[in-house]
């Protein structure tokens, strides 16, 4: 790439702006004139531009992080729907039903109640039987992420994701099919959420630049155990705990010293949230 500034360039920054902004007032209305002018760009061509960088428009993103926040809330906290729905901009309890409804296929009421326990008074997830979870053993090459890194709360991440698309798209190293992981450094459920530590990153060559405003991380190859998540990315915690406190005492096997990822096997930029599926990779020998 030049070293010469163009304006394609000068557009990184504020795609950056605009999603930070989205995201730290999901509770505010956040119109197509609101957020052309945090990019600071004509109402005329900002649509575009944000579409051709995210590959989605400002809108759908408006959406859906309001509804994976949304989500997130109604498994983690006991806060009412009312609030919920408030705290992602719909102040009214009626809309809010509709529109999660309309995205994740069944109301906030019923999200929250069909959600399994994740542990039964032993300590290990109810569903026991191992088989109704197929968990693949997988062989893999050393793994070259180009991406940010995330400090806080895991659900959050999305935001970072986001940008590293955007950056990637503009630094045109984002390959065709691009395969996106995520690292997780930590177990949130024994870490403050303030403290903890990821990875948001595209799979790249070894070969491929990758610009000063990215960070690279490797992760190891080796053998994996991998267990395939379906749905909601705010119910993955459930599959976390089934593959540690279910799978793994009955494999036989131990753990290696790499840190569990996740393997992002489509995208909810252009996926019914039902049909998500997300690998969970735990290092074993």
């Amino acid at each position: 790439m030049s070293s010469h500034s163009t304006p394609w360039d000068r557009y990184r920054n504020r795609i950056e702006d605009v999603i930070a902004f989205i995201h730290a007032n999901l509770s505010e209305p956040l119109t197509a004139d609101v957020l052309a002018e945090v990019a600071h760009l004509s109402p005329y061509h900002w649509h575009r531009i944000y579409r051709a960088i995210t590959g989605e428009s400002a809108a759908a993103t408006v959406k859906r992080s309001r509804m994976h926040k949304a989500a997130g809330e109604l498994v983690r906290t006991n806060q009412s729907i009312a609030e919920i729905g408030a705290s992602v901009g719909f102040p009214e309890v009626h809309s809010f039903t509709r529109t999660f409804k309309t995205y994740y296929g069944t109301t906030p009421g019923a999200f929250r109640n069909s959600r399994p326990p994740l542990e039964s008074s032993s300590g290990v997830p109810p569903d026991g039987d191992t088989s109704l979870h197929p968990v693949d053993i997988i062989n893999k090459p050393n793994m070259r992420l180009a991406g940010l890194w995330h400090r806080g709360d895991y659900m959050a991440i999305g935001q970072t994701f986001e940008s590293v698309m955007a950056q990637c798209a503009m630094s045109e190293i984002l390959p065709h099919d691009p395969v996106t992981l995520g690292v997780y450094m930590a177990d949130p459920d024994i870490n403050d959420t303030t403290t903890l530590e990821s990875f948001a990153g595209v799979l790249i060559t070894e070969s491929t630049p990758v610009p000063e405003q990215l960070s690279t991380l490797t992760i190891p190859g080796g053998r994996f155990a991998m267990m395939t998540h379906h749905g909601a990315y705010a119910l993955l915690n459930h599959s976390y705990q089934w593959l540690y406190g279910c799978w793994l005492p009955q494999s036989g096997m131990a753990v290696r010293d790499v840190p569990c990822f996740e393997i992002y096997l489509n995208s909810p930029v252009n996926t019914q949230v039902a049909e998500l599926r997300t690998g969970i990779c735990l290092g074993v020998e």
